[in-house]
């Protein structure tokens, strides 16, 4: 009778034995390390970075693995499939009441001028090419010197320069009590970028030979340009 009880209780152990060793092996190595988890893993993101336009670098994150924003001054605008980045001059804040139903209008900033109210603007804008039409006709029609009312008639009324490896049109807007208006224009394929500078507090604006490009929100602007990234233009 000892034997049966002995042989009963060794093949019961060995029962137990055989089923844990099973269970041990057939289980799911995620429960195994971490027996109360029943979500996947989360994935790690790469190690590649994105450089922002003034030369600091953001890297991917979160559960998209999408690249983090790029910190202040760094400025970044869509227009569509066009990504439009660039370091915003200091000083300068954005003003979303500038925006408005214009579709053109892609951002406003200002900075306080030397008169009391009164404030400095840099603009952003697109503009679509329209079908059958030129970069350089697209602009044309959407440059009009605010002093007389006329639209431009000829890229000749342009200067090009290049700025930052890009080369733009730039054209003077409007020169009138102390207010000069200029804007800068990057063609692309679908679309052209405007940049706008509208400085105030100028005071010899009269002035003939007047250099407006070394004014220092003009200079402002054309340093802004030169941190210019665009993708998809």
């Amino acid at each position: 009778m000892k034997q049966l009880l002995g042989l009963a209780v060794l093949i019961l152990v060995l029962g137990l034995v055989a089923f844990l060793y099973r269970y041990e092996i057939e289980r799911p190595a995620s429960v195994a390390t971490n027996p109360t988890s029943t979500s996947t893993p989360a994935q790690a993101c790469t190690d590649e970075a994105k450089v922002c336009p003034d030369g600091s670098a953001v890297g991917r994150t979160g559960p998209s693995c999408q690249f983090a924003a790029c910190p202040l001054p760094n400025m970044e605008l869509s227009a569509g499939s066009t990504t439009v980045g660039f370091v915003l001059p200091s000083g300068y804040k954005a003003n979303p009441k500038a925006l408005g139903s214009d579709t053109t209008l892609l951002a406003a900033y200002e900075k306080p001028a030397a008169t009391a109210g009164t404030t400095h603007a840099i603009v952003v804008r697109a503009y679509p090419i329209p079908a059958g039409e030129s970069a350089e006709q697209a602009m044309i029609q959407n440059t009009m010197f605010e002093s007389s009312g006329m639209t431009a008639t000829s890229t000749n009324q342009f200067k090009k320069v290049t700025i930052g490896g890009k080369v733009f049109y730039t054209v003077v807007l409007e020169r009138f009590e102390g207010q000069i208006h200029s804007a800068y224009y990057l063609l692309g394929t679908d679309k052209i970028l405007r940049f706008e500078v509208l400085e105030r507090d100028v005071t010899n604006w009269t002035e003939p030979n007047l250099n407006v490009s070394a004014l220092p929100q003009h200079q402002a602007l054309t340093q802004m340009l030169a941190t210019l990234q665009v993708g998809d233009l």
